[in-house]
C-alpha cells in the first residue's frame, strides 16, 4: 500500500506543480491568487454567501476564509454585510469592481483552465476519469480523518 500511495502522491504533486505554474501566470496579471480566483467565481455564480458557505465551498478552514475575505475586501473586490436576524452571520458579496474582475477572469482565464484540463484528462476514457475523480474524492474525504 505504501508504494501505491507514493506513486499517487508523486503523480498528484507533479500535476499540481504544473497546474500551479500555469495558473500563476494566468492569475498574476490580475493580481489574484488561485483561491481568490475561486472565491470570486463562486460569488459571481452563487451571489452573496456566508463565511461558512464560502469555507465549505472552497474546502478551507473558516479562519483562512476570513483572511481571504480581508484581502479581497482590501482590494475593493468584495464587501461584508452582517445578517439583520443574527449578527454573528456575515455575508460576503462582490462589489462592482469584483463583478467586473470575475467576468474578465471567466472570459480570459477559465478557457485556459479548460484547455489545460482537456489536455490532461483527454488521455483518460470517461470511465477512467470517473474512477479517478471518485478515488480522489475518497482520499480528500480521508484527509478530514487524519489527526495532527
Amino acid at each position: 500500500m505504501k508504494e501505491g500511495f507514493e506513486r499517487v502522491l508523486d503523480s498528484v504533486m507533479v500535476i499540481a506543480e504544473a497546474w500551479n505554474e500555469k495558473a500563476a501566470g494566468w492569475l498574476r496579471e490580475n493580481q489574484v491568487t488561485f483561491v481568490q480566483f475561486r472565491a470570486l467565481l463562486l460569488l459571481s455564480k452563487a451571489g452573496s454567501q456566508t463565511l461558512s458557505q464560502l469555507s465549505e465551498a472552497l474546502s478551507r478552514a473558516r479562519c483562512s476564509v476570513t483572511g481571504l475575505v480581508d484581502r479581497l475586501e482590501a482590494k475593493g473586490l468584495v464587501r461584508r454585510r452582517r445578517s439583520r436576524g443574527d449578527r454573528r452571520v456575515v455575508y460576503v458579496s462582490l462589489t462592482e469592481k469584483g463583478r467586473k474582475l470575475a467576468e474578465s477572469l471567466k472570459e480570459k482565464v477559465v478557457p485556459e483552465i479548460d484547455r489545460f484540463g482537456e489536455k490532461i484528462m483527454g488521455r483518460l476514457t470517461e470511465a477512467e476519469a470517473a474512477a479517478l475523480s471518485s478515488a480522489l474524492m475518497k482520499l480528500k474525504e480521508g484527509l478530514g480523518e487524519i489527526e495532527g
